[in-house]
């Protein structure tokens, strides 16, 4: 096992400005202070490029600045992994547990997409993966999903819901793409006589901006403002906006296989960070962070939705868990095709 190291590719899909940079910073925000109180049985890394733009979004939050567009411009590239301890290895003696040879955490690859980005749509209309990050992300087993709230609104001939049904269609068939490329490689392994499990994919659901869903648009649906803490009721109120705003992406999620790839059952969450308002007049220019008051575990910290966050976290553990058997006889797979080509 010496030198061998594997974790599961995790894709965050978002559209143009649905806040997919701003979640990233709160993201990264939650676990600097969830990472740094947990008993050492969580982990984040990233890559020098990811953490420079992280860090550069968390400071500006912590200014009461969202991102800017220049940093958006740099997204397709940024990516983070997530590290949970094993139970197991927990009990081994510290010496063992430092031996390079000794994986004791169970790590998840994120990375980000743009899916309005060219290469996507290219690829959904050729079949061909033109680019190495779009092999990167149909080797993904956890697919996450932002919907931006502030695009769900009655008005069905805005450009903003039209934008949505885009969306929704694009990321119907990215799933599509997801569940046919790993049976062809599930496939692939099996013919080569390699023992693999069944290919499986963890959806998850993220409403962000979820402060900005309008009143008419709840009403419409018979829903209240504030979303439940209980599960089931969680799911529902949330399916009920998705129901409406992006059908064919949760009807691909909860239309079990295709191609003999399952879909787990989704889980959903949601992101909202609290913004300075002003009496009587709408805000020039973009709005500002609330921030927290200074406190010993941490000041001036942005107003966001952290316990979503903390669970959002906490989800990925019992996944992370469970390295499906088939990324580790890819792995395999791979090894032994280069070494035969050699």
């Amino acid at each position: 096992m010496a030198g061998l190291h594997w974790d599961m590719p995790c894709a965050l899909l978002g559209d143009r400005a649905s806040g997919k940079t701003t979640f990233l910073g709160l993201l990264y925000s939650a676990q600097v202070k969830y990472g740094t109180g947990v008993q050492d049985d969580f982990r984040f890394h990233a890559p020098i490029q990811s953490l420079n733009i992280m860090s550069a979004v968390y400071e500006g939050m912590k200014d009461g600045r969202f991102p800017s567009a220049t940093l958006k411009e740099e997204i397709t590239e940024l990516g983070f992994v997530f590290g949970y301890l094993r139970k197991v290895v927990g009990k081994l003696p510290y010496y063992i547990r430092q031996q390079n040879w000794v994986h004791p955490f169970s790590t998840l690859r994120f990375s980000a997409y743009d899916v309005s980005g060219e290469d996507i749509e290219e690829f959904i209309e050729t079949g061909i993966a033109s680019r190495p990050l779009i092999q990167q992300l149909l080797k993904s087993v956890v697919v996450c999903v932002l919907v931006d709230c502030s695009k769900m609104t009655t008005e069905i001939d805005t450009p903003a819901y039209k934008k949505m049904l885009r969306y929704d269609s694009t990321v119907a068939k990215l799933l599509v793409s997801f569940q046919t490329y790993k049976k062809q490689e599930y496939d692939r392994l099996k013919d080569s006589g390699v023992r693999a499990d069944a290919p499986k994919i963890y959806p998850v659901f993220v409403l962000s901006k979820f402060d900005t869903l309008r009143d008419d648009v709840l009403a419409r649906l018979g829903l209240h403002r504030g979303f439940p803490d209980n599960n089931r009721a969680r799911k529902e109120y949330a399916e009920a906006l998705l129901r409406v705003f992006v059908p064919q992406t949760l009807s691909q999620i909860r239309g079990g296989k295709v191609a003999g790839v399952s879909m787990d059952k989704s889980a959903y969450f949601l992101s909202w960070v609290r913004t300075e308002t002003h009496e009587g007049m709408d805000p020039v220019g973009q709005s500002k962070i609330v921030r927290t008051g200074f406190a010993p575990e941490g000041g001036g910290e942005p107003d966001f939705s952290y316990d979503e966050y903390v669970n959002f976290i906490e989800h990925f553990r019992e996944i992370a868990h469970k390295i499906p058997d088939e990324i580790l006889e890819a792995e395999r797979f791979q090894a032994q095709v280069m070494a035969r080509s050699a």
